[in-house]
């Protein structure tokens, strides 16, 4: 299973923008925050809050500027149905729970690894038992 995070979150800060050339097919998910999306030869403007997504329709420069800090996600758009905006933040989210995961899981390995090669070390540094020798009175 390859759990590699294909589509990495976008932080923009409050003021910033993010410049999507010839995008048309792509959808641009918005996590957190609220964004100001406009198109190229589009007199539409459109504003976005968390957990909700825009299909771009136009080729050409699309502008998306941070009305507060946003986390968002560019992805690629089903080309045979618009995508709804709450199919695309939950298939956002499970790509990142997936990545997210992935990382716990290698992350809970090098611990394991670490502990083991410690509790190694601390073996090998041991001094042997000396034998004790017992000697009964009579």
């Amino acid at each position: 299973m390859d759990n590699e995070l294909r589509y990495p979150l976008t932080d923009l800060t409050a003021g910033s923008m993010l410049r999507v050339c010839d995008g048309k097919g792509r959808a641009i998910v918005v996590f957190e925050g609220q964004v100001w999306i406009t198109q190229d030869a589009d007199q539409r403007d459109f504003v976005l809050g968390r957990g909700e997504s825009f299909s771009v329709d136009h080729q050409g420069l699309t502008l998306v500027e941070a009305l507060r800090d946003s986390k968002l996600l560019l992805v690629d758009a089903q080309p045979d149905a618009a995508p709804d905006s709450y199919a695309l933040y939950r298939q956002a989210r499970e790509l990142r729970a997936a990545v997210l995961a992935a990382m716990v899981r290698r992350g809970v390995l090098a611990l394991r690894s670490a502990a083991a090669g410690l509790v190694a070390r601390a073996s090998a540094a041991r001094p042997a038992p000396t034998p004790t020798v017992c000697t009964a009175a009579r």
